[in-house]
C-alpha cells in the first residue's frame, strides 16, 4: 500500500514538474543583446524560436486551433534600438510597413490595461493586404524595441482575442541579455 502511494505521489510530482518545466522552457526568449520573459495566455499555445516556422521569436494561437488556421494570432518581433526614442521607432516602423502596404491605417490607442508598467505605445491597424485587423504594442526595452501584435481575420475574432492580448502584455518583461559562447 505504501509503495503504491509513493508511486502515485512520484507520478503526480513528475507530471506537475514536467508541465511546469515545459512552460519554463518557453518563458524567456533571448537574442544577442536582448531578452524578454512572458507567460502564454490561458487557453493559448505558443512556440518559441519560431523564426523558421513563422519568422518571429515567439508566436501564439488559440489552443483549439493551429497557427495557420487560427482566426487570431499573436506574435512578438524584436528590433535593434537604433532609433533615439520609442516614438521615433514607431514612426520608422510604421513608415516601413506602409511601403509594403500603402493602404494601412494606424490609429493611436490608450493602453489596453491601465496598470501596465511597460514603456509602450499602442495602435490599431487596418487596411493591410490580407484584410487583417490588428492591435500593436510597441515596447521599449533596455537594449531593443519589441513589437507585440494581435492579428485577426475579423473584428469579431479580434474582440474575442483581446483578453489574451492583455494577459500577454501584463506578463511581458523586456530585459537586456549578454550571450557568452
Amino acid at each position: 500500500m505504501r509503495a503504491s502511494r509513493l508511486i502515485v505521489c512520484f507520478v503526480a510530482f513528475s507530471c506537475a514538474f514536467g508541465q511546469a518545466q515545459s512552460k519554463a522552457d518557453c518563458a524567456i526568449v533571448y537574442g544577442k543583446d536582448w531578452a524578454f520573459a512572458f507567460s502564454t495566455p490561458a487557453n493559448w499555445s505558443s512556440i518559441c524560436h519560431a523564426e523558421q516556422l513563422v519568422g518571429v521569436p515567439v508566436a501564439f494561437w488559440p489552443a483549439s486551433s493551429t497557427f495557420a488556421a487560427a482566426a487570431a494570432v499573436m506574435y512578438v518581433t524584436v528590433s535593434a534600438k537604433d532609433e533615439a526614442s520609442l516614438p521615433a521607432f514607431v514612426n520608422s516602423s510604421q513608415r516601413i510597413f506602409r511601403q509594403k502596404a500603402p493602404n494601412v491605417v494606424f490609429v493611436s490607442l490608450e493602453s489596453p490595461e491601465p496598470t501596465l508598467k511597460l514603456s509602450a505605445l499602442y495602435f490599431s491597424a487596418t487596411g493591410d493586404p490580407g484584410g487583417n485587423v490588428e492591435r500593436i504594442a510597441y515596447i521599449e526595452g533596455p537594449t531593443a524595441y519589441f513589437i507585440v501584435v494581435l492579428s485577426a481575420r475579423t473584428s469579431e475574432a479580434l474582440g474575442q482575442a483581446q483578453p489574451a492580448f492583455r494577459e500577454l502584455l501584463q506578463s511581458f518583461a523586456p530585459m537586456a541579455a549578454e550571450v557568452h559562447k
